[in-house]
């Protein structure tokens, strides 16, 4: 009995014994995950979990071991300084892996967020933010592992820090304009506020279909020239835009038609709202509709408001309707005005002649 209280109470046997220990937890955690929970993931619809698991199964091993290990380095009758020693270097590797983790993580979310922005990130371009996203956030969490490290073992990083520091604000000066053009890239693909397709109008007056979401800029198909605009990301980050994809990728049309005066208002109403039902990707509903607006100087003025079911389609729908209601007032006899003037002159005897 003296000897199993011996034995149980000897530093050395508890140490090997937390060692041991924590070696099959270690071992009993990488099996669970590798046979169990690896196959329960694989019946799931995504890739993630699959991902997550493979990934973390052998850190988790270690970390258990290493914890086993720091139990082990208290039980041993070490000097002080040793000890700390081996336990630093334990909470040296422990970081190691706990930023390997982070970085993982951080990665994996970027990466799935991309994804499901693929309809703003033109085809190709998600590997460029990928390897971008992924440098910058391997570089930060590196610089913070150093640090965190050389804090640990008693040196002095105030030095390093401040260095850093200003390092840091010579690159953002020096990459200023670039920097900016990259975050208002991101800060465009998280806001979502168009899509690769949709027809937007800057408030610059530029309007194009957007054809390509890059790092540095983004490239806009003009509508008019049918040329490409290249417009950096952070001028169009702080821009008005008009996004006719959204909500729906319908548009309104104004048309202003100008009858002489004379003219039967209800028959021209008639007239214009029979031209609408004509014309193809005009919608019924909502049903178009025709106003009486002004008695202008020369002619009575109508809007016509009806609703396009494309975007694209609206210079070919507005030529076929002003088309159209020209040959159809022209038809009826509904005359369309042109600027008149009367001219009166006054003789020398007064008479006024015009």
């Amino acid at each position: 009995m003296e000897i199993a209280t011996k034995i149980l109470t000897n530093p050395y046997f508890k140490a090997i014994l937390s060692f041991i220990l924590s070696f099959i937890g270690g071992k009993l955690v990488y099996s669970f995950i590798a046979r169990i929970a690896m196959k329960w993931a694989k019946k799931t619809p995504t890739e993630i979990d699959n991902t997550i698991l493979s990934k973390i199964n052998a850190p988790i091993f270690y970390l258990i071991i290493l914890y086993g290990g720091s139990i082990a380095i208290n039980f041993l009758p070490l000097p002080a300084l040793l000890k700390t020693t081996l336990l630093r270097v334990i909470i040296s590797i422990v970081l190691i892996i706990g930023c390997y983790l982070l970085a993982f993580f951080l990665n994996l979310f970027i990466k799935t967020w991309l994804a499901k922005s693929k309809e703003v990130i033109a085809k190709g371009r998600e590997n460029d933010f990928i390897a971008v996203s992924r440098k910058i956030l391997n570089f930060i969490i590196f610089i913070l592992l150093i640090i965190f490290i050389l804090s640990l073992w008693g040196i002095k990083v105030t030095a390093l820090v401040a260095s850093l520091g200003i390092a840091g604000i010579v690159i953002g000066l020096a990459l200023q304009t670039t920097l900016a053009n990259i975050f208002g890239g991101i800060a465009l693909i998280a806001d979502r506020s168009f899509k690769i397709g949709d027809f937007i109008e800057l408030d610059t007056g530029e309007r194009g279909e957007i054809i390509d979401v890059g790092l540095r800029s983004t490239r806009i198909k003009s509508f008019e020239e049918g040329n490409e605009i290249i417009i950096p990301n952070s001028s169009l980050m702080n821009s008005k835009i008009i996004n006719y994809g959204r909500p729906e990728v319908y548009l309104k049309k104004r048309i202003k038609i100008g009858v002489a005066y004379g003219s039967d208002i209800k028959k021209v109403k008639n007239i214009l709202l029979n031209c609408t039902r004509k014309v193809k990707n005009v919608l019924k509903n909502p049903s178009p509709t025709v106003y009486f607006m002004e008695m202008a100087d020369f002619s009575l003025n109508f809007e016509v408001i009806f609703w396009i079911s494309n975007y694209q389609e609206r210079l070919r729908v507005q030529d076929e309707f002003i088309s159209l209601a020209y040959r159809e007032l022209q038809l009826q006899g509904i005359q369309i005005p042109f600027p008149t003037r009367t001219i009166y002159i006054k003789s020398a005897e007064g008479k006024v002649d015009s």
